[in-house]
């Protein structure tokens, strides 16, 4: 009777083993600082551009904002739109970006699994020989001893130490999505600037040749005079050096086209001939897009990724302080285990193992006070809140820049339509005044100097002028790129290719996790403490 009330009470003890700390945690605090999105210095609206000695008003709009995924596709360039649409899905480096993301999920599960007790089940089975008191007792040489246990340990996270943990792990998880999102808007701008990049060094080629078939001609001119003696020798080395010397920036032209192309090839993730092979025969042209929604600069932090991963990893650093805070308190846990165990000794059969007399149960608690290295906690504490500042810093500092970087893409843009103009009439003067020359030297009525002056003139400012275009629309894509353009301000798990997805799942156990491009915000976060997260966004 007596036994049977031991094991009832050993029964309850076991069944508060798993009670007590969920009803302690109710209770429990949450020490350190909570995270609230930082105050950050924005300006009410972008500076409008208007129409001065060097810039031009542009067709802006506060009211109105970028299309935020296609931005590329006001360009009107056909060509362009493909290579955006084939580098989301063949970059490596936003792959390696994407998996990034679910690497970080992986350790939101490491971080959520500490808050649960740790369980372990053990069995053994011991035979012992050649004792006279077996012999004496069950008539048996052999004593055989079985045991069956299950362990439980638990530390009750009292102080938050695991909530923050998952806190931080949580946070960082965000911030790799928002970095995969910020990767994706910077790798489309870079395809967009080496495509304009490869456009340029086209047309620049395309003009050096022209200006040569005309050097050319005023090379044989020079020559026919020069042997009817109708010149000097000084004027035939003069076009043979101007043509020589506009025939040698050709190849060099050449290799700063290929070397492009060969970049845009490594964006795309194929072999460096690959984009000469399937696009170096279009001749497309970018248009000036009609316009240019800039909305306002507190949109920007919403509106751009990299502001956004600043912000969540400011957050994670947050919670770390709680974490390390949390070791200056004293920590709780419990144990217990909970087995069946019997032997062949005397009258004792070894065959009913679970039978319920045979079982045995154990409670115990463990309370750890740091005594002697609290010093060496403040000074963690501390590192800890020292590095959180410097990410707070950062993420003002991110905010600022991202200002900045509107602010630049518009006067680039302003200043690049101001000088358009003025271009333009430069291009159709010195044209003009190359062909005169020539007929004037034809004639007799000028001497080679005025000539070659004129020639160097026109391919010069034949150049600026596709330089300048060439800035607009770079002016432009890095006004998309400031803007946020080509992130549609979702926090979607990014997708992966197939083949990655095959490879890995025939690798390791991946589960659903892979093809499940779920809002990370509502991905399961604490199995039983979900609701302490006080960052959701």
């Amino acid at each position: 009777m007596v036994n049977k009330v031991l094991n009832i009470k050993h029964r309850r003890l076991l069944g508060c083993l798993f009670l007590i700390p969920l009803i302690m945690l109710n209770a429990c605090m949450t020490v350190g600082p909570d995270f609230s999105q930082p105050t950050v210095k924005t300006n009410s609206q972008f500076k409008p551009t208007t129409s001065t000695d060097v810039t031009v008003a542009m067709n802006e709009s506060s009211d109105q904002h970028i299309d935020p995924v296609q931005w590329w596709e006001s360009f009107g360039d056909s060509t362009l739109n493909q290579l955006l649409q084939k580098v989301k899905a063949q970059n490596l480096s936003l792959q390696q970006s994407a998996l990034r993301v679910y690497q970080y999920q992986s350790y939101l599960g490491i971080s959520d699994s500490q808050l649960l007790p740790t369980v372990a089940l053990s069995g053994s089975t011991t035979t012992s020989k050649n004792s006279a008191l077996q012999q004496i007792t069950n008539n048996s040489n052999n004593l055989v001893l079985n045991s069956v246990s299950l362990q439980l340990n638990w530390e009750l996270d009292f102080w938050g130490k695991y909530r923050r943990s998952i806190e931080s792990s949580y946070s960082n998880y965000l911030s790799s999505v928002a970095a995969y999102y910020s990767a994706d808007v910077s790798i489309s701008a870079d395809v967009a600037n080496t495509y304009i990049n490869i456009r340029n060094y086209e047309s620049m080629i395309d003009v050096a040749k022209t200006n040569l078939v005309l050097q050319a001609e005023s090379l044989r001119i020079a020559s026919a005079r020069f042997k009817y003696g109708a010149t000097s020798m000084l004027d035939l080395n003069q076009a043979q050096a101007q043509y020589d010397q506009t025939k040698a920036e050709i190849p060099g032209l050449y290799a700063s086209l290929k070397k492009t192309q060969y970049a845009m090839s490594l964006l795309l993730g194929e072999v460096p001939d690959y984009y000469e092979k399937n696009y170096g025969t279009t001749k497309n042209s970018l248009k000036i897009p009609p316009q240019l929604g800039v909305g306002i600069p507190k949109d920007l932090l919403r509106r751009r990724p990299d502001i956004i991963q600043a912000e969540y990893t400011t957050a994670s650093q947050s919670a770390l302080i709680g974490v390390n805070k949390a070791a200056l308190y004293p920590s709780l846990s419990l144990g217990g285990t909970f087995g069946f165990s019997n032997s062949n000794y005397g009258s004792t059969s070894s065959d009913n193992l679970f039978s319920w007399g045979n079982n045995s149960s154990t409670i115990s608690g463990g309370l750890l006070f740091p005594l002697f290295y609290r010093g060496a906690i403040v000074d963690q504490i501390r590192v800890q809140d020292a590095i959180f500042q410097q990410s707070l810093l950062a993420y003002q500092s991110q905010v600022l820049t991202a200002q900045k970087e509107v602010e630049d893409a518009l006067i680039s843009i302003s200043t690049s339509k101001s000088s358009s103009v003025d271009l333009k009439s430069a291009v159709t003067a010195a044209s003009s005044a190359a062909n005169l020359s020539l007929e004037r030297y034809k004639a007799g009525q000028s001497d080679y100097t005025t000539v070659i002056t004129a020639q160097q003139s026109l391919l010069k400012v034949q150049n600026s002028d596709i330089q300048n275009a060439s800035n607009q629309l770079l002016g432009y894509v890095a006004a998309f790129k400031a803007l946020g353009g080509g992130w549609p301000a979702e926090m979607k798990a990014p997708a992966l290719p197939s083949e990655i997805i095959k490879e890995m799942q025939d690798r390791t156990d991946w589960g659903k996790v892979l093809t499940n491009q779920q809002d990370p915000s509502n991905v399961q976060v604490g199995k039983f403490f979900s609701n302490t997260l006080p960052l959701n966004k």
